[in-house]
């Protein structure tokens, strides 16, 4: 890039930082400004950025030469006010994603509706134990790296394409996967068939000689796929797949035998949990496979992949309860974690649930209504805006309106503040709680486990 100095206008955001870390790691002059500050921020921060708590118009200076912007950002914020005014460069963050993975002989684009940031991390994961050295840029917190970007060489990066805002569409990969499709971020979109032609559009974008991975259990990619003029490979449970998983189980771990057309090369082992996460798995492992690497070196790096933060994560054992928190914020998402977290556990599953933007809640609050009965007992809270106005006729009521509640042992409907309170006392051992949703309702995991501690009778 022929950028020296680069200001990021919501640097906290996990995709944000993630570019940010990558142009520290190129030697770039990195600023950022966000309304909340957080681990990222700090990292970045030690590592040798400028980092300004609030959007301020003096954060913005005339030597800048390209200012970035996230996806939640608006024209009227006050940096990409005068950032116009002193006619800077002023490009959302897809398009500096666009510009890194232009620069490497072989770039890896992961997206989809459900399963990127775990088809992503692991693909960084084994691609840096196989010794690939590959620059990284996804979603999540990698246990297993303590980050969720590096800077690595020109040949190979492996990325998460976020679909959100439809710039993916333009992004240049060699491989690339696709997880799933379905309905998501409605108010960009507007209509399904909007959303599919746009993934249709990056399909279309791989490069001459490039591969298109894809979860052939999808109906809308299976329809795709005869359309797309390179080479595919599909992977699912069907042993018809290019890429299957045959014999796996999957309920306190994960295993199979990995076959490619229909012959098995061998056993793939992980202490993921979920059908889910035998899909994300299959995703990494044949990109992999596709890059050349050995399956040995594979298979260790599966083994030794710890996941995610926010996928399922342990946030605090309390005698024989678990407390754990997930992403999961779409109900096809909540749906497969749930059913998870009941095979996994031994005990009653209580789900305490953040609905992520109003939007979202009004275009899928049908599914929402069907996808949490394979928890015990179900608390819902207020939705988090992730800067959306409100919406009038939308909330958690609407949600709760439409469930049968006969379903479940308890329902409640409760401010975030009181739910560790309540949570605490009706635990009981061997229950699991997991805390779904991508805003803020993570803080109360810590909070709960610390409440169930004081009680004696947990607490053995």
């Amino acid at each position: 890039m022929n950028y020296n100095k680069i200001h990021f206008v919501g640097i906290g955001g996990i995709g944000m930082s993630a570019l940010a870390k990558v142009c520290l790691g190129e030697g770039k002059i990195v600023s950022g400004s966000d309304l909340n500050l957080n681990n990222l921020t700090n990292a970045l921060g030690d590592s040798g950025a400028s980092i300004f708590k609030w959007h301020r118009l003096d954060n913005i200076s005339s030597d800048i030469d390209l200012v970035v912007k996230s996806t939640c950002i608006r024209d009227n914020n006050p940096e990409i006010i005068k950032a116009k005014e002193l006619g800077l460069t002023v490009i959302p963050r897809s398009d500096l994603l666009k510009m890194m993975m232009d620069e490497h002989a072989k770039a890896v684009g992961i997206t989809g509706t459900h399963g990127k940031t775990t088809t992503s991390s692991l693909t960084s994961f084994i691609t840096e134990y196989c010794g690939l050295n590959p620059t990284i840029a996804v979603g999540g917190e990698m246990g297993n790296l303590g980050t969720n970007a590096k800077h690595g060489s020109k040949n190979l990066m492996v990325a998460e394409v976020d679909e959100s805002d439809g710039f993916f569409k333009t992004i240049s990969t060699t491989h690339a996967l696709i997880t799933n499709i379905e309905r998501e971020h409605m108010e960009h979109y507007s209509d399904f068939a909007n959303l599919v032609d746009t993934y249709r559009k990056f399909i279309t974008n791989i490069r001459p000689g490039g591969v298109f991975f894809f979860n052939g259990e999808d109906p809308v990619l299976k329809g795709l796929a005869p359309f797309i003029n390179v080479k595919k490979v599909d992977f699912g449970f069907d042993e018809e797949k290019t890429v299957s998983a045959r014999g796996a189980s999957y309920s306190t771990s994960i295993e199979f035998d990995l076959t490619v057309k229909n012959k098995i090369i061998g056993r793939i082992k992980s202490s993921l949990v979920g059908r889910h996460n035998v899909m994300n798995i299959l995703g990494a492992v044949s990109i992999c496979l596709e890059l050349g690497l050995d399956f040995g070196k594979i298979s260790e790096a599966v083994a030794k992949f710890n996941g995610v933060k926010r996928r399922f994560e342990i946030v605090g054992r309390v005698g024989s309860v678990e407390v754990r928190e997930d992403y999961a914020h779409h109900p096809t998402e909540i749906f497969s974690v749930l059913r998870a977290a009941k095979d996994f556990g031994k005990g009653r599953v209580i789900a305490v649930f953040q609905p992520h933007r109003y939007s979202r809640t009004r275009d899928l609050i049908n599914e929402f209504a069907g996808c949490f009965y394979n928890s015990d007992v179900l608390i819902l809270t207020d939705i988090y805006s992730a800067h959306e106005d409100v919406l009038a006729n939308t909330s958690s009521k609407e949600i709760l309106k439409n469930i049968d509640v006969s379903r479940f042992e308890k329902v409640e409907l409760l401010t975030k503040d009181s739910i560790p309170g309540y949570v605490s006392g009706i635990v009981k051992p061997q229950d699991i709680v997991l805390v779904l949703g991508a805003g803020d309702i993570r803080e109360v995991g810590g909070i709960i486990v610390e409440m169930i501690k004081k009680r004696k009778d947990i607490n053995v």
